[in-house]
């Protein structure tokens, strides 16, 4: 038997020890063919989960200035590598302009993930805190949320950061990572989320994910409506 890990996943091989004697030729070739396949998918998972890791060490080797100064922090929430920044250190309050020190430290960012994983795609998601807004620009907080995150990827596609990789969404005062109990912890509440998103291809069922949809599946970039 072989154990082999792979993060989000615990793989076992099974190789079966089977005599010509016990059963006829085929069925035993086709069990062997089978444990060839699977060891084989084994070691492709690995040789990706590898691979990945050694991706997310260099991306942290590149935004360790970043960290060491307290502007962002890289965090593995719900198997997603997560990069967050408090939105007080890119805006200024109840607005989606960056300034000075945001576009600076935004355009840091956009340089170290377009070395380092232009394979993946990203997700900027804008969060706020539980306080209301209405303005003629923001009637919610949702819409602050989303004109920030909008605001992050067009100044990183600016920074020539890959367009085809990078979308936005908001989560607006929905998803607070503490208690909106006093001005601090409301702080920590508005922030911008760089998420790396998770390759679903490499999931197990996958294929058969999408045989399952049939004609609802859609290559990606062919167009049309959506």
């Amino acid at each position: 038997m072989r154990w082999s890990f792979v993060p989000g996943l615990l793989l076992v091989s099974l190789a079966v020890p089977l005599s010509t004697g016990c059963v006829p030729a085929a069925k035993y070739q086709k069990v062997v063919d089978e444990n060839t396949k699977l060891n084989t998918r084994i070691d492709n998972l690995q040789a990706k989960a590898q691979a990945r890791l050694k991706a997310l060490k260099d991306l942290l080797e590149d935004l360790k200035p970043l960290i060491d100064r307290g502007l962002l922090s890289v965090e593995v929430v719900e198997g997603r590598v997560v990069i967050g920044m408090t939105a007080d250190v890119l805006f200024p309050s109840g607005s989606a302009t960056l300034s000075a020190d945001g576009k600076r430290n935004i355009g840091e960012v956009a340089q170290a993930l377009k070395r380092r994983n232009l394979t993946q795609n990203f997700q900027i998601e804008g969060h706020t805190d539980n306080d209301p807004i209405n303005t003629p620009e923001f009637p919610d907080n949702w819409h602050l949320g989303a004109a920030r995150a909008i605001t992050v990827l067009e100044y990183m596609v600016d920074q020539g950061f890959p367009a085809d990789h990078i979308s936005a969404a908001t989560f607006g005062e929905t998803q607070p990572v503490v208690s909106n109990t006093s001005g601090t912890a409301r702080a920590q509440n508005r922030r911008i989320e760089i998420v790396v998103l998770p390759d679903l291809n490499d999931l197990p069922g996958s294929k058969q994910l999408l045989e399952a949809v049939g004609k609802g599946a859609r290559p990606r970039g062919t167009g049309g409506p959506r």
